[in-house]
């Protein structure tokens, strides 16, 4: 899973599109740590839940783009996506701890628990750091 999840992230922060043909826009996608995330401590089966996730906005260029979503078993694997847009004549601000709140929908079903992992970037050694939540599930 984390070779997936660091392949993933390679290619988020790799990619990045000419706007035009003078090579002075650009956008790409990265991925922000979750600062926070406001979920219930337990689940009911069949039913939807918003989860409010915060992030951390790294600059004024940066713009909420969607959840990178993954899932194995009962493991959910989820990251804040950020397009960066910029050009020679944008000037972005560095921003200090602005963080910035989304919704996720999130739909029960399985019977048993949720592992909810979400990221929260990269330690010294390169390992990915998650904000984990173990969510029981309600059946009625």
């Amino acid at each position: 899973m984390k070779k997936y999840l660091l392949y993933i992230l390679i290619t988020i922060i790799a990619v990045s599109c000419n706007l035009d043909d003078n090579d002075t826009e650009y956008l790409s996608y990265e991925l922000v740590p979750v600062n926070n995330v406001n979920i219930p401590d337990t689940l009911d089966y069949g039913e939807q839940y918003d989860f409010e996730i915060s992030y951390i906005k790294p600059s004024t260029c940066h713009t909420f783009s969607g959840f990178d979503y993954n899932q194995e078993g009962n493991t959910r694997v989820i990251a804040v996506v950020n397009s960066v847009y910029f050009d020679e004549n944008t000037d972005c601000t560095t921003l200090e701890e602005e963080i910035e709140s989304e919704t996720l929908p999130f739909e029960v079903l399985r019977e048993d628990n949720y592992i909810f992992k979400f990221w929260q970037g990269i330690d010294d050694v390169g390992e990915y750091i998650y904000l984990i939540k173990e969510i029981p599930v309600r059946v009625n």
